[in-house]
């Protein structure tokens, strides 16, 4: 049991029994909506920490929109937790087959002017995260994933094309899990939030279109609007929809 700070009345939430409104996720992780306007997100991983930080961060220097960071907080049992905004909204993954085509296409565009925000924030290597290189703590074990999912002849093929490169090459800021289940629409098909940053950091540009491609079937159809959220005008995009056709053969 931990009491959960930053709220005008006392709470209390037993970090083994929860019993008010919350959503399992597939990390182990829990979210609850504790009052009107407040979520917490919590559990023993270190990432919940890194999570507030990438918030932060995207907070700080761009117009995404996404819940605002109220408290990070450390518990006893190792228990990490974050207090945020409650956003209101469907996640697109449950919202998708009561939208028209032309809310369908708001939402990519609105993703697609996202993304060129967070390609255009400056690269720094020593950015004081308070944990180690992002880019060395999660984009290698994902991409291995992607890789191993991959026919023999083209994983070769991304490694030949990659292995030339240095690390700092092209390097952007990733959300890093740009799936329709972490994005928040309203009524209208405008975004209102993106959810889900734990995975964010510097990575080599074509990550997040490798990604979105390779984990585009949470919703029938969502694959022919990526193209507006990644317009394929650079080599390593394409590349992500040549993965994502190979592998639906």
């Amino acid at each position: 049991m931990f009491p959960v700070a930053g709220l005008k009345q006392a709470v209390y939430v037993d970090a083994m029994d929860v019993s008010r409104e919350e959503r399992q996720e597939p990390s182990l992780r829990k979210i609850i909506r504790v009052a009107e306007n407040r979520l917490l997100k919590y559990g023993r991983s270190q990432n919940i920490e890194l999570e507030a930080e990438n918030m932060r961060y995207i907070a700080e220097n761009t117009t995404i929109p996404i819940p605002h960071v109220h408290e990070i907080q450390i518990h006893d049992g190792g228990v990490k937790s974050i207090l945020m905004d409650y956003i209101e909204g469907q996640t697109l993954q449950d919202a998708w087959f009561s939208m028209i085509p032309s809310q369908k296409m708001s939402v990519a565009q609105e993703l697609h002017e996202y993304i060129q925000q967070l390609r255009g924030l400056k690269y720094e290597q020593s950015r004081p995260f308070s944990h180690k290189n992002i880019y060395t703590r999660h984009s290698i074990h994902l991409d291995e994933y992607l890789f191993s999912r991959l026919t023999t002849t083209v994983s070769d093929f991304v490694r030949n094309t990659t292995a030339t490169k240095q690390p700092d090459d092209n390097m952007v800021f990733t959300h890093g899990d740009l799936a329709p289940r972490n994005i928040l629409v309203d009524d209208h098909g405008h975004v209102t939030a993106v959810l889900d940053w734990e995975l964010a950091g510097w990575q080599p540009e074509w990550c997040e279109t490798v990604r979105a491609y390779t984990f585009c079937n949470d919703i029938p159809g969502w694959t022919a609007y990526l193209s507006a959220v990644f317009p394929p005008d650079h080599a390593t995009e394409y590349m992500a929809v040549v993965f994502a056709r190979h592998m639906k053969r």
